[in-house]
């Protein structure tokens, strides 16, 4: 039986046994005399005393409660003794060499007496687990130590191992983590491994100008303050980027306040020969001079300025600023409880939906589709893992909220980390299953069938289009002359399957109902699941055979669902639904159109410019949303444009040339416009990335009897309305979003970038050249020729009633519509290459 004692060490209370704590008193009284004659010794002694109270924590566990005379011997060998280092400054580094030499021997000598190993022996090194500085087994931090590097970094190169792996099919996210448990396995334990000289990042307080930012940088790289705080100076004049980097850092960055942070700011371990050595640099920071240069005064007299103008405004507004902060962080916490709960509701209704345990509410979809067609069939492991993949993320929201709003976390890193793997283990799960659930789309099938609609006694035949309530968008229609006195609709579908059996059978589960009602014949907008059906890619493509000597009228649902390329003649929807129409081959050509004179030709000043694109087709904004403030430029004769830059602009053929620039006068002043030969060029001067500022949408509008190139470069929105002639080149590249209404002889596309590009009309001959990540819709442009040249991660639809050369190589696909009596189609690895 021994007896114990309480003690108390800086506000922690331990249990330690009597032998020990008489050693460890008689420790702490040498160290409190050998540092009474430094400056500050009371807190020099409370730093050290929390650090023997941070070693005792990490000795102590739920079976071992008291601090035995072991303990107390391993502190004294851990932190060193004052008598190691009591000599003269030559003989330091050899007196701590035999001081550390003779330790390391008292404590192998108590080490054997309790199993414990000595790390500072001699022989070749070996690998542990560190569980002083564990947060899940203690693998990093051992092998940050054997390293001599921070574990942090051991901890983001398994973390991003593994997110790495979970983007590339989860092989090595799975390697990752069997790395890890496997070197948790052979790794043995120990408590006992020496501190290391690791540097951490704090803001320094001893040669601060402002706020330490730049001198704990210096201090953490090894480099002169000077030099870091010139690189600081200079980013302030880009753009404004090093303020807005400092005040980042400045919040980021602890300042050292303790001993033990300025030590491991430089990198020293947290010994008492390491504070001693710390405590005499710190009374020789300066040379014998003791004086900056004049020309550090002279650049650093700015920042000094600025600190005393902060330092001002921090004292002066300091009680608003902390009302603000708190409203703010208040508001942020509320606001992200609020969205967290409505979230992890929304998800549990999911969850219980998605496996039948509720009933599915009506209309409840999951994007454009019946939820119950998109999960039927999917694995019940891989719902309940993407639950997880979901819940855990929305849990951590919860957590985070009632951070802010509590001011403090309560949540344990051994709780944040397991549920960082069990996430893991989840999103996996989730994608494994997700990759047998993709075999259920291997093969395709094609069913079609044929209806006949009875119209015969129809004088005048309207076709119209019912609004089902959903968005498949996965209709194509087609018109074609039939020979017959009725209307022929046949339906192709199209759906995926394991086999090609399962396939048909799948697009069997779909059903599309076409009326006629007196004299309207009235058509779904979208086809509709049979109860039990589930979703497999399906696509249904509609053939109308009309009747050739019929007239026909349209309306405005119907419209909608035709293709550009169906109506012969270029004419505004409008004029479209109020005249009568005949089926011409396969398409639809206007009776009336020719006496109708209701439409008035474009006005060709900038005041009368319209957009005849149809609804929804216009990427611009509404005209309010533009500067009133306008300037108009005499430029002529230019048949080429050439715009760079973050623009918005509207392009119309008309009789005669205008240039007008809708926008600020100091918008217009950073504008250049010029002509060179017949090109008109059009872009910005500003050069420099400015961070704080906003730009308002700058409108460059455009007319121009004939144009047959046209160039955009960079962030630009462009409506380039209706163009005729025999020749057009578009050049496309950056983060260009256009839209046009084409009807040319012989159309040449170059796409590059984030292109996403929308063309209908007609064409006799389309070459498209596409790179990247483009996206190009032109499956409403008919034309007799189609060269398509797609590459990288793109996206192309294409309309080819003759001819079509496909080629598709990286990630990329052509889908193409019509039926092309020549093709010739190549496509590389995971590209594509298909008919819709």
């Amino acid at each position: 039986m021994k007896k114990n004692i309480s003690i108390n060490l800086q506000g922690i209370i331990f249990q330690i046994e009597e032998d020990g704590y008489e050693q460890l008193s008689r420790y702490l009284a040498s160290i409190r005399t050998y540092f009474s004659n430094y400056e500050g010794h009371e807190e020099i002694v409370a730093d050290i005393e929390a650090r023997v109270a941070e070693i005792f924590s990490a000795r102590v566990s739920a079976s071992k409660q008291v601090i035995t005379q072991e303990d107390v011997q391993y502190l004294i060998t851990r932190m060193g003794n004052v008598t190691d280092f009591e000599v003269e400054e030559p003989q330091e580094e050899t007196a701590h060499a035999h001081a550390t030499a003779g330790a390391g021997a008292g404590a192998a000598e108590e080490g054997t007496a309790s199993g414990a190993y000595d790390h500072t022996s001699a022989g070749p090194k070996k690998l542990y687990r560190d569980m002083n500085h564990k947060v899940i087994a203690g693998v990093s931090s051992g092998i940050g130590n054997y390293l001599r590097i921070d574990p942090l970094w051991i901890r983001l190169c398994f973390v991003l191992l593994v997110l790495l792996g979970v983007f590339s099919a989860g092989v090595s996210a799975a390697t990752g983590m069997i790395i890890y448990v496997i070197l948790w396995i052979a790794m043995p334990e120990t408590n006992l491994l020496p501190e290391t000289k690791v540097r951490k990042l704090f803001r320094d307080p001893d040669d601060k100008k402002l706020a330490g930012v730049a001198s704990g940088i210096a201090k953490y790289f090894g480099v002169d303050a000077t030099v870091v705080r010139l690189l600081f100076l200079v980013s302030i004049f880009l753009g404004g980027f090093g303020i807005f980097a400092y005040i980042v850092l400045w919040i980021a960055m602890p300042e050292a306040v303790t001993l033990t942070e300025r030590m491991q700011m430089q990198g020293d371990p947290v010994t008492l020969a390491g504070i001693e050595r710390t405590l005499k640099e710190n009374l020789n920071m300066r040379d014998s001079n003791g004086e900056e240069s004049t020309l550090a005064k002279l650049l650093l007299l700015p920042i000094r300025l600025v600190s005393q103008v902060v330092n001002w405004i921090g004292r002066a507004l300091g009680p608003v600023l902390a009302f603000l902060i708190s409203l703010i962080r208040v508001t942020a916490g509320i606001l992200l409880l609020i969205i967290s709960i409505g979230l992890t509701v929304a998800l549990f209704s999911a969850f219980f939906v998605s496996l039948g345990i509720i009933t599915e509410p009506e209309n409840f979809t999951f994007g454009n589709f019946p939820a119950s067609a998109v999960f039927g069939g999917f694995p019940r492991l891989g719902l309940v893992a993407g639950f997880f993949v979901g819940l855990i993320p929305l849990l951590l929201l919860m957590v985070l909220a009632v951070s802010l709003l509590i001011k403090r976390t309560f949540m344990r890193p051994i709780v944040g980390w397991s549920m960082f793997g069990v996430w893991l283990v989840a999103l996996f799960t989730l994608i494994a299953t997700s990759v047998m659930f993709g075999t259920n789309f291997k093969r395709s099938g094609e069913v079609v069938t044929s209806r006949t609609i009875p119209v015969g006694d129809v004088r005048t035949l309207t076709l119209d289009a019912y609004d089902t309530g959903m968005s498949f968008d996965r209709i194509y229609m087609e018109v074609q002359e039939s020979s017959g006195a009725d209307v022929e609709l046949v339906q192709r579908v199209e759906a995926k399957g394991r086999t090609e059996e399962e396939a048909q059978q799948n697009a069997r589960m779909i059903t599309y109902r076409a009326v006629l009602r007196d004299s309207t014949l009235r058509f779904d907008d979208s086809y509709e699941f049979k109860p039990g059906a589930v979703f497999r890619d399906q696509e249904l493509s509609l053939t109308l055979k009309l009747p050739k000597d019929k007239p026909l009228r349209l309306t405005n649902s119907f419209y909608h669902l035709l293709p550009g390329s169906a109506l012969e003649g270029d004419y505004s929807r409008a004029k479209v639904l109020r005249n009568t129409w005949q089926v011409n081959g396969n398409r639809l050509q206007c009776l009336t159109c020719a006496a109708d004179t209701l439409d008035a030709e474009t006005d060709a000043s900038m005041g009368g410019f319209t957009t005849d694109m149809g609804e929804g087709e216009s990427v611009l904004l509404n005209e309010s949303d533009y500067s009133s403030n306008s300037q108009a430029f005499d430029f002529r004769d230019f048949k080429r444009i050439t715009v760079s830059g973050p623009y918005h602009v509207q392009l119309r053929q008309g009789d005669s040339y205008a240039v007008v620039v809708r926008a600020k006068e100091q918008d217009l002043k950073r504008m250049e416009l010029d002509m060179s030969g017949d090109e008109l060029e059009i872009s910005s001067d500003q050069k420099v990335f400015r961070l704080f500022s906003e730009q308002d949408p700058v409108l460059i509008q455009i007319t121009a009897p004939d144009i047959h190139t046209i160039e955009l470069n960079g962030a630009i929105k462009a409506d380039l309305g209706t163009i005729k002639g025999e020749n057009l080149r578009l050049n496309l590249s950056g983060a260009i979003q256009s839209v046009a209404n084409l009807n040319v002889r012989n159309l040449r596309v170059d796409a590059a970038g984030a292109t996403a590009s929308t063309f209908f009309g007609k064409a006799e001959r389309f070459e498209l050249d596409a790179t990247g990540a483009c996206v190009i819709r032109a499956d409403k442009l008919e034309a007799s020729y189609v060269d398509a040249d797609v590459t990288g991660a793109s996206v192309a639809e294409v309309y080819a009633s003759n001819t079509l050369r496909a080629d598709a190589s990286g990630t990329s696909h052509i889908v193409y519509r019509g039926n092309p009596k020549d093709k010739v189609i190549d496509s590389s690895g995971p590209s594509t290459v298909k008919s819709r």
